[in-house]
């Protein structure tokens, strides 16, 4: 699909319906937040061609021109979805399928559908590029929210949407003072009641790491543009540094053998389509099934205590082995 049809879609997604309007010089600025750099005098031509195909009206009382869909608009009760709306629908998606009935989530998925279709068609715009710099993880435990400065977090959020670089006082945990920092932010991570700002220091731009917002003083963001590691991936790190228990990617082939007493955890509610249980002798089960590689889950097989013996992978059981042994030596 070319430029050109991207950039006019998007365009269209833009245009409010009558007796709301907007105008070139806006649509400008919008297109430019999207990636598509280009002129009053396109948008103009655009907008003239645009209306030949759709119910497209221009105010020409005054000039600028303003531009809507018309209010009676047939079939258009949502003119395209606007690139705000397309990336709220699409980072709510991922939320609000497990919560929902799968008919009734059905009944919404078309607007996902949309939406991700919209982002998709402008991959390089700040916008698509937030659903990556942002990550959400559940907690199962949840904490009272820590005292932030409303000003300070809309500061990094900020820098993080624009990729730009900030300058601030960080007080480390145990300091009594705060000390200057110069900071490249990566992205966003919001663990249950706790934000944290992943970034890189100016001194240090080799080790990715994650600060706690709370502890930040004072934020300045500049007009520098962040220097992001050609190979950092927001998911890697939360996982190398357990800041998700539910979060990973990486998947491994988990096998595993439980006492029939606590069978009803994986017949009630299985560990995921690929799940395998087979009947053994002396009241047992045998379970396989491909699982991500998340502390969470290890934990989850650490609550079950002796009831489960774990035989693959064998950096697990040897996991678990050490574990044992490490209890035995406390409690003997």
């Amino acid at each position: 699909m070319s430029d050109t049809i991207l950039r006019q879609m998007n365009m269209l997604g833009l245009i409010p319906r009558f007796p709301e309007k907007t105008f070139t010089n806006k649509l400008k600025d919008e297109l430019s937040d999207l990636g598509y750099e280009t002129t009053i005098r396109t948008i103009q031509r655009d907008l003239i061609e645009l209306s030949r195909s759709f119910p497209l009206v221009s105010d020409e009382r005054s000039y600028p021109f303003g531009w809507s869909w018309k209010k009676d608009a047939k079939g258009y009760e949502s003119p395209a979805m606007d690139p705000i709306q397309a990336l709220t629908f699409s980072l709510a998606a991922q939320y609000l399928e497990p919560l929902m009935p799968k008919a009734n989530f059905k009944r919404i998925e078309i607007f996902f559908e949309r939406a991700e279709n919209i982002l998709l068609g402008s991959e390089k715009s700040k916008l698509a590029r937030w659903r990556n710099r942002v990550k959400v993880i559940p907690e199962s435990i949840r904490f009272k929210e820590p005292v932030v400065n409303v000003e300070i977090r809309q500061k990094l959020y900020r820098a993080v949407f624009e990729g730009t670089q900030i300058k601030g006082l960080y007080k480390n945990r145990g300091e009594k003072f705060p000390k200057k920092r110069h900071i490249h932010p990566l992205g966003i991570v919001i663990k249950g009641s706790m934000h944290y700002l992943i970034c890189m220091m100016e001194e240090d731009p080799i080790h990715p790491r994650f600060l706690p917002i709370q502890r930040f003083v004072e934020v300045e963001v500049l007009d520098e543009v962040v220097k992001e590691p050609k190979s950092f991936k927001l998911d890697e790190f939360i996982h190398k540094n357990n800041l998700s228990y539910a979060f990973s990617e990486k998947l491994y082939t988990f096998e595993a053998i439980f006492d029939k007493t606590i069978a009803f955890h994986l017949t009630e509610t299985p560990l995921n389509n690929s799940q395998i249980v087979e009947e053994l002798p002396d009241d047992k089960l045998f379970v396989k099934a491909r699982v991500p590689d998340t502390l969470q889950f290890e934990q989850w097989l650490m609550s079950f205590g002796d009831k489960v013996e774990i035989m693959k992978p064998k950096k697990l059981r040897k996991k678990f082995k050490v574990t044992a042994e490490n209890l035995i030596s406390i409690y003997k």
